[in-house]
């Protein structure tokens, strides 16, 4: 089945966090987990998804079990604007602490609809596709966490800049300008280095005028 790349997703947030003025810089870790940190310290755990859905685990079945989401003041969730398809894609950086509570209410609503479950439920997930149910419907609920800026996942024109296929995409969107094209590579270059979580000097840009 068709999907996108964790890898696109996680450059597509991080180049829209900049755009909103919220840079992000990776703390390292010994897990998987993508942890960054905002300028001002807070900090913000970023979770991919293809489908519109947020999966968080729960240690156990308990209604105030720790959840993987929980340990960051940010939860910044990434996906494509429409589901498994390479293209738009829409971003949420919502508090931790508003995403658990929601994450518990609509947990327990679930439970109170008498669902088919053998009882030991640790999957806990929320949809963002509309629908009546306490469960569902969290793009409209989480309006206003929703970054603003537009980046895509699909490959840009050929490029032997060695970066994300998605912030590439970004940023090329902004050379059809008159400055300076050096003023522009440079530009380009702090842009890219901010969203890839490197030091401008590892960003080598090649233009071919030929």
């Amino acid at each position: 089945m068709d999907r996108v790349s964790n890898q696109d997703l996680l450059n597509a947030g991080l180049y829209l966090m900049q755009v909103a003025g919220k840079t992000l810089t990776k703390i390292p870790t010994a897990t998987r987990a993508m942890k960054y940190a905002l300028p001002d310290g807070q900090s913000v755990r970023i979770r991919t998804c293809n489908d519109h859905v947020l999966v968080v685990l729960a240690e156990s079945a308990e209604q105030d079990a720790r959840l993987n989401i929980e340990g960051t003041d940010h939860l910044l969730i990434v996906m494509p604007a429409r589901p498994r398809t390479p293209g738009p894609v829409n971003a949420y950086l919502v508090p931790t602490n508003v995403a658990v509570a929601a994450v518990r209410q609509a947990h327990a609503a679930w439970l109170a609809s008498s669902p088919s479950t053998s009882g030991n439920n640790r999957t806990w997930n929320i949809w963002f596709d509309e629908d009546a149910s306490p469960w569902r419907g969290f793009a409209m609920k989480w309006q206003q966490h929703r970054l603003n800026g537009h980046v895509t996942t699909e490959s840009p024109a050929p490029t032997q800049l060695s970066t994300s296929r998605s912030v590439l995409h970004a940023v090329t969107g902004k050379i059809r300008e008159t400055r300076p094209l050096g003023a522009i590579i440079a530009e380009a270059r702090k842009m890219i280095a901010a969203a890839a979580g490197v030091s401008i000097e590892d960003v080598k840009i090649s233009v071919n005028l030929g």
